[in-house]
């Protein structure tokens, strides 16, 4: 066991580490790979681009067609007394609003992002603003968040005319860089609900979801 990364992954999510297993802990980053049935010899959902079928793992399909459903699902589980129940009604209207067309070459110009981790049993739990970063690479959008202690990473593809897909991996602190198909690998959502405001969203469990909230 990776007794270091261990340790890491309890301070960072301090103070939810109280409250989760050791195996819980290290869930937290976005391994989850979604309902069984979309597992077991899956076929990629009709909602997910078809073009990228060979890019996108198989193992990610829930995930990724279930992002936003998910998220609502596992917020509205969040009830009075939670912590973090304040903010419950912010994070509902990021989930419910708007979305707007969006190509991944509009996500440069985003700068800042703040992580919003929500857990059905136990609450909402919010983090400030950190430094973030989209640019060309390789003929494609990458994002970087740069600031931090969990930080993700990866390239941004097309999925329909208002939703993007990022496809990278999650490392901590000044650790290097992880990619997609890894031991870190993560598979989200990202729309565009404003002028200046997007959403990159990542099922992480059964009953958790994490929130990229982009801003520029």
């Amino acid at each position: 066991m990776n007794y270091r990364l261990l340790i890491t992954l309890l301070i960072a999510y301090c103070p939810m580490s109280a409250m989760f297993s050791h195996a819980e802990a290290g869930n937290l980053t976005g391994a989850w790979k979604g309902p069984q049935d979309l597992m077991i010899n899956p076929e990629m959902p009709d909602n997910l681009n078809h073009a990228l079928e060979g890019t996108i793992l198989p193992t990610d399909y829930g995930v990724l067609s279930l992002g936003r459903e998910k998220a609502q699902e596992v917020l509205s589980a969040v009830t009075a007394g939670s912590i973090g129940y304040a903010e419950k009604r912010v994070v509902e209207k990021l989930l419910s609003a708007k979305t707007y067309p969006i190509s991944p070459k509009d996500m440069i110009g985003f700068k800042q992002v703040r992580s919003i981790q929500i857990d059905a049993r136990y609450g909402i739990f919010s983090y400030p603003y950190f430094n973030c970063r989209f640019k060309e690479a390789d003929g494609k959008i990458f994002f970087e968040k740069t600031k931090g202690s969990q930080r993700k990473s990866g390239f941004m593809y097309q999925n329909s005319p208002e939703s993007l897909i990022f496809l990278g991996g999650w490392s901590l602190n000044e650790d290097p860089l992880t990619t997609y198909g890894s031991e870190n690998s993560v598979a989200g959502t990202v729309y565009k609900i404003g002028n200046n405001k997007a959403i990159m969203i990542f099922p992480t469990g059964e009953n958790r979801v994490e929130i990229y909230e982009l801003i520029k």
